[in-house]
């Protein structure tokens, strides 16, 4: 497992991203946004990758929403959403982030940089996530579209999974942990990310 330190910059996002998961189970200042699922089509990927974090109440999954040609749609193709894990039935469902968690949790830049008959390639800066993120997408052996992440991990081009944010307290981050598979290996990759 890989450890780099973080720069001041990425301290702050995940500073931030603490403090939103934990103002996300703060009694809201105005009247709450409806629960409900994200809308997604038949050619879109509903998890692409997720934020994690340690207190087990829910994560954040990353959809991308897709055409009948697995081309992005829109400027805004990446799709930031709740997965909950506590106080909402059935256990694991889904509503949308609010322009709060967005803050936190948003995409900081998304841009296509290659697009043809089999698919495209996006350019992803998520706020959470230090690192840029490629994702490509295709359509799959069995007709429907896909969705593959990449970033560096430990060193290494890998297929990203996930992030991990281990809490220190409600307000900061011990650790962040990016969580993916070798390509080639299918190995798992790790890389801690500390102050």
């Amino acid at each position: 497992m890989g450890e780099r330190s973080l720069s001041s910059l990425k301290k702050a996002a995940l500073l931030g991203a603490a403090l939103l998961f934990s103002a996300a189970d703060a009694p809201p200042a105005q009247a709450p946004e409806p629960r409900q699922d994200p809308k997604f089509g038949p050619n879109d990927v509903a998890t692409v990758f997720y934020v994690a974090k340690s207190d087990g109440e829910g994560r954040v999954d990353y959809g991308i929403r897709l055409d009948e040609k697995c081309k992005p749609v829109g400027g805004e193709s990446v799709v930031p959403y709740w997965r909950e894990y506590r106080d909402f039935k059935p256990l694991g469902g889904t509503h949308p982030c609010s322009w709060f968690d967005k803050l936190g949790y948003g995409v900081a830049s998304e841009k296509v940089t290659r697009s043809d008959p089999e698919g495209a390639e996006l350019s992803v800066r998520l706020k959470p996530v230090p690192r840029e993120i490629t994702i490509t997408t295709s359509r799959g052996n069995d007709g429907k579209c896909q969705a593959v992440a990449k970033t560096t991990i430990s060193g290494t081009k890998a297929e990203l999974e996930s992030a991990y944010l281990k809490l220190k307290r409600a307000m900061s981050v011990e650790y962040a942990e990016l969580r993916g598979k070798n390509p080639q290996t299918r190995e798992a990759v790790t890389e801690k990310l500390t102050e």
